[in-house]
């Protein structure tokens, strides 16, 4: 006698299943299929989870051990995350700190400059750079280079990135370096680049105002006799001295400069084009210097003062000529 064989509907036992339970058992195998997937989803999941952990640590401790400070904020400007250099900056605690806006942080002139920025930074997509002038927890002024850049997460929320570097000293060093390079060493005043540099636009400027001022080119007497007679270190004491002179006798907001071995140039904005009153202040200092017994040598001065008219079209070397003449043609008069 011949054994039926068993078709996919047939038990352990050989026994053929029922209508109802081969659909109960075609339905327990898709259920047990449909869990498989869900645990090897649940274990990558899992997985996923402890790199990202693990990636999280290990950014957080990056962060927190480099020289450079890092924070996010979202579109909200609420601080979502810094590294431990933010913080320490600004002299702030994370617990404090955390979900806050620039506005409860900081001061209002610094949060409305910063929510500009980030209002500035969501608008765009591309990475910004620049420098800010920020004061750390101590009160220092410190120089940053700062680059702000958006993303968003995946489920769209927006965000602003920000990383920045302690950029005071490179800052500090080119600015010994300009000012070494516009400045006199003997007495400090500008030399002639530095008296360009600044004269130049100030004149401009006076003019586009309709300002009169005045600018006086002043020769130091005899330095030629004092160094023969007495040494270069006496001379160069005498200009000292006449910088120093030029510097009492003048405002703070005019421009002084040593532009020669012998020869000063300082331009007075806004002075009304009162040469007399220039003049006369100058040769009092110059009296009362010179009366002191102190002095090895007779300090003499010799002032040519050109008003600047607002109307005028003179360059300011021309202006200078012109000053340089005046002394000659003063001097010449007096021979005569």
């Amino acid at each position: 006698m011949t054994r039926p064989t068993p078709d996919h509907d047939t038990e352990m036992t050989g026994l053929p299943l029922t209508g109802d339970i081969a659909r109960h058992v075609t339905t327990l195998e898709a259920e047990l299929a449909r869990l498989r997937l869900e645990l090897s989803a649940a274990e990558q999941r899992i997985a996923e989870s402890e790199l990202f952990r693990r990636d999280s640590l290990l950014l957080r401790a990056f962060m927190d051990r480099s020289d450079t400070i890092a924070w996010l904020k979202d579109e909200r400007g609420r601080l979502v995350w810094a590294n431990r250099n933010w913080f320490e900056r600004f002299g702030l605690h994370e617990v404090d700190t955390l979900d806050k806006t620039d506005f409860e942080l900081f001061g209002a002139a610094d949060a409305s400059r910063m929510r500009a920025l980030d209002l500035d930074i969501l608008g765009g997509h591309a990475p910004q750079h620049g420098i800010e002038i920020v004061q750390d927890a101590g009160g220092e002024t410190r120089t940053w280079q700062v680059t702000r850049f958006p993303f968003h997460d995946s489920l769209g929320n927006r965000y602003i990135g920000s990383i920045a570097y302690d950029d005071t000293e490179r800052a500090r060093q080119h600015e010994d370096i300009r000012r070494q390079s516009i400045s006199d060493p003997l007495t400090g005043l500008l030399n002639r680049r530095g008296f360009h540099l600044q004269a130049a636009p100030e004149l401009s400027r006076a003019r586009r105002r309709g300002a009169s001022c005045v600018l006086a080119f002043v020769e130091l007497d005899g330095l030629q006799g004092v160094n023969e007679r007495l040494g270069l270190a006496a001379g160069d004491a005498i200009v000292a001295l006449a910088g120093m002179l030029l510097r009492k006798v003048f405002r703070t907001t005019d421009i002084v400069a040593r532009i020669g071995d012998d020869a000063f140039a300082v331009f007075a904005p806004d002075t009304g084009g009162h040469v007399e009153t220039i003049r006369q202040r100058l040769a009092a200092a110059v009296a009362e210097l010179s009366a002191n017994p102190i002095l090895e040598a007779q300090l003499g001065l010799s002032v040519g003062l050109r008003p600047c008219p607002p109307d005028g079209r003179e360059s300011l070397d021309e202006l200078l000529a012109e000053a340089d003449a005046l002394i000659y043609r003063e001097q010449q008069g007096s021979r005569s």
